[in-house]
């Protein structure tokens, strides 16, 4: 309907202007708010995209004109017939071109503390609505905005609660002691090709792909005391499978972004620096056609001010804020910073985002058109070929699902056919590049070579931002082929049918026994529902052969079974079990329920250990959280078979988070008396599990016989930021039962082990001694020729095992998740 009455701007709504000191709108207060105003004016409709974490509601506002809105199903077809040009003519792609809208994405506060963009959407909002100057109309014609005003409810309804109850106290400002999402924390926007989180889901399935932005603009904050405002252009090196035309978009719209804002007088707005465009983590739309303008904000405690003198500002990856340089025209000379100046810096780029979109509309339309017409036009490399027949189906299938949800389109070949010199067999999954959303494949499938960028080999003047590897087939433990050359081949689209996990089924006799195979991830699901309904399990420590098929050594073994519960095990959960001809003559050791202590800490960026609960969680393991109170406490072994330390400093453990600044509850890790206790556990029959950062705990406080040889060196010397290495695990240890002898794993840190005496160490997976790199980048591999990534170590009565690697990276590296698995179980062998 139209504006008939006065829209009730935001101070009158709530009492005081977004951004006022101390204060923050709750986010179930917004949303009413921006309902209303829906309710009230011709120029937004709210859509209540779904329900996501804590059962909050997923919401995206959509203002344009109102003419714009009443064709708005017309304009939605207008992109989705743009994104694959095809079969698209030259007619119908200047008509279209005309008649479609530039599309504006604006993203608020995926990471919660973060507040001011949130802060800010009620602003903006009420302003669009309500002004009727020129410049507003002009945005209204020719924008589609799709503003979700906040991308994580729950976390923000969490530091909402935190702020307001530690108001006028000394953890006034502070980051909530948890993380900020249930399972992520911060890194939930690093989830943006897995997409395991159904917050990301939803952006993707019901606004990414369903509208195919032409700019997608993600508001965040970062450290107080560096520049007050960052946007693009991004520094190197851009990930080589983003189109040109993107990169050079990028750099237009932000560095025009950058330029009203000094016009305006805001002081200490920087342009390329920190932030490079290499991972597809955190830019899914880089391969669907649009651009991502990333801001960076200068954070407050959260909604509480602060005040710096420019002497305090710091330099961040060779950038000094208090320098005036081409990138950064006008600095920051000091003084007060506080929530409100974020919301009017916030407010003014987004507003700057939506003139650019508006005076440009038919450049953004026509670039989005021309870019994927060369995505279409790909002609090397030809295809990628997935063969059928894999060590893990489900990992396959987990493959299959990340690209089919990315919009790639997957065929299966109807008969066999050659490339390369190799024949492959019906069912050969391909993808071919030269489709809409080839480049999200590619990028998703091929090995990174990471360029050195480095001044000097001794330097580290730009290091990456995130990671340096994301191959799918590396992360999954998957056979994946490249073929640069064209091939005939009968094709047909993988359809809905072929992407169900076909039902398990219960084969073969069962006098002698039924067996699980270790080498699927799914069937730790399915020997975990026996083992929480009784049943005897068994693990064989060598490998076997029964009726022609071999059996790897820690294959499950079931005794005495009950073939209705295994049936409907091997339904549900979609495990193949085999009734064995005959009982192996060979020895066999008894699984029984880990009882599991999963250490979690009360600092707020513990990502590690949300991750590796979420994991948990999916794959049914029971677990307990352990808080530190618990650790200090000791007494550890009448509770737990194994403990597991998720990567996390070993300062971050020991000491936590600071009493100046959180009430004791929260404050002070587990301590000296913790470490000693987590010794003692071990000592006891327990078994210790660390990953990465956390290894140092046992390095310090267990005495054990290793040392690691990575320990001095400088970042010049030994440096792995997100590089996939070669492995050589050991098959007959039980913590590498179901594996091959090659694996890949992810190190993201620096920790390796090197045993002073053999005798009492078992390598589990160890560095070859060349040809260490896999995919990503990395200096210094000779410090790790033959050293341990993985080691199994006897502690007295129990022992300690150590992980250099991140086996559970992120829900992504699902190719090692099983050694995780197998060294838990480990802890309850007979």
């Amino acid at each position: 309907m139209a504006n008939s009455i006065p829209l009730q701007d935001p101070k009158s709504r709530f009492g005081f202007q977004p951004g006022a000191d101390r204060k923050l709108i709750r986010w179930p207060d917004m949303i009413l708010y921006f309902q209303d105003l829906a309710n009230q004016s011709d120029r937004m409709t709210i859509d209540h995209l779904g329900t996501v974490s804590g059962g909050h509601p997923f919401i995206m506002l959509t203002i344009s004109s109102p003419a714009n809105l009443q064709n708005i199903d017309h304009l939605r077809a207008i992109q989705k017939r743009l994104a694959d040009p095809r079969t698209l003519t030259e007619e119908e792609s200047s008509r279209l071109t005309e008649e479609g809208r530039a599309v504006v994405l604006l993203t608020c506060s995926i990471h919660a503390t973060e507040v001011g963009s949130t802060q800010m959407s009620p602003e903006l909002v009420h302003e669009l609505l309500t002004s009727d100057d020129e410049e507003t109309h002009r945005i209204l014609d020719n924008v589609i905005l799709l503003l979700v005003p906040c991308l994580n409810p729950w976390g923000m309804d969490l530091v909402d609660r935190w702020y307001t109850e530690t108001l006028n106290t000394h953890a006034e400002g502070t980051a909530p002691p948890e993380l900020y999402h249930p399972y992520t924390g911060h890194d939930n926007n690093r989830d943006w090709f897995m997409l395991t989180q159904i917050e990301n889901q939803i952006a993707v399935d019901k606004i990414h792909n369903v509208w195919h932005p032409h700019i997608v603009f993600d508001q965040h904050q970062m450290m107080k005391d560096g520049p007050r405002y960052v946007l693009p252009p991004f520094v190197d090196p851009y990930d080589p499978n983003v189109d040109p035309i993107l990169q050079a978009q990028i750099a237009q719209l932000g560095t025009a972004m950058a330029a009203e804002l000094t016009a305006a007088g805001k002081q200490g707005v920087a342009t390329q620096i920190i932030f490079d465009a290499y991972s597809p983590s955190r830019a899914y739309q880089h391969y669907h056609g649009g651009v991502r303008i990333l801001s960076e904000a200068a954070s407050c405690r959260i909604a509480s001010p602060i005040s710096l003198g420019q002497d305090r500002l710091n330099d961040s990856r060779g950038f000094d804020p208090r320098e005036r340089r081409a990138n950064n025209p006008l600095p920051w000379s000091g003084g007060s910073w506080r929530l409100r100046d974020i919301v009017e810096y916030n407010k003014a780029s987004a507003v700057a985002c939506l003139r650019n979109a508006a005076a440009y509309r038919r450049q953004w339309v026509q670039n989005f058109v021309r870019v994927q017409r060369n995505s279409v036009e790909t002609r090397s490399p030809y295809a990628w070929i997935i063969p059928e027949q894999q060590e893990d189906p489900g990992t396959l299938a987990d493959l299959i699902e990340v690209l089919q949800r990315g919009l790639v389109e997957v065929e299966k070949a109807t008969g066999p056919f050659d490339s390369g010199g190799v024949k492959y067999p019906a069912g050969t999954r391909v993808i071919r590049m030269g489709q809409p959303f080839g480049r999200f494949a590619k990028t998703l499938l091929e090995i990174q070579h990471y360029p050195d960028l480095r001044d000097e080999p001794e330097s580290l003047t730009n290091p990456p931002y995130d990671i340096t590897a994301h191959s799918l087939p590396l992360y999954l433990g998957l056979e994946a082929v490249e073929a640069t050359d064209p091939f005939e081949a009968s094709l047909e689209p993988l359809v809905a049918e072929d992407l169900v996990t076909p039902a398990g089924v219960l084969t073969g006799p069962t006098e002698h026994g039924m067996v699980i195979d270790p080498r699927h991830n799914r069937s730790i699901v399915a020997v975990n529902r026996l083992l929480d309904a009784g049943a005897s399990i068994y693990r064989t420590t060598s490998e076997f052969t029964d009726a022609s098929i071999t059996w790897p050594a820690g294959t499950f073994v079931l005794e005495i079974p009950d073939a209705s519960l295994l049936r409907s095990v091997a339904a549900e959960t979609g495990v193949p079990i085999r009734g064995l001809n005959w009982s192996p003559n060979i020895p066999m050791q008894r699984l029984r329920k880990p009882r599991i202590g999963l250490y979690r800490s009360w600092l707020s960026n513990a990502m590690d250990e949300g991750w590796t609960r979420f994991i948990l969680e999916q794959y049914e393991f029971d677990f307990a959280t352990i808080r530190d109170q618990e650790i200090r406490q000791g007494g550890l072994h009448r509770s737990y078979d194994v403990i597991l330390l998720p990567h996390q400093s070993a300062d971050d453990i020991l000491l936590g988070n600071s009493t100046m600044e959180y009430p004791a509850k929260y404050a002070g890790g587990i301590g000296e008396r913790g470490a000693t206790n987590l010794r003692r556990f071990a000592e006891s029959g327990g078994t210790l599990i660390t990953i990465d950062g956390a290894s140092e705990v046992a390095l310090r406080h267990l005495y054990l016989p290793i040392i690691n040889p990575l320990e001095l060196l400088t970042e010049q010397e030994f440096y792995a930021p997100g590089a996939m290495l070669q492995m050589l695990v050991d098959p007959r240890h039980p913590i590498g039962y179901g594996y091959e002898r090659e694996v890949a794993g992810l190190v993201t840190g620096r920790h390796a082990f090197s045993p002073i005496s053999e005798e009492e160490v078992n390598q589990v997976a160890r560095y070859p001694a060349n040809n260490q790199l896999l995919s990503g980048w990395i200096v210094g591999t000779e410090h790790i020729r033959g050293a341990a990534g993985l080691i199994d170590i006897p502690v007295e009565d129990g022992r300690a095992i150590l992980f250099g690697f991140r086996p559970q990276f992120r829900a992504q590296t699902r190719g090692t998740y099983r050694l995780l698995f197998n060294a838990l179980y480990y802890a309850s062998l007979g």
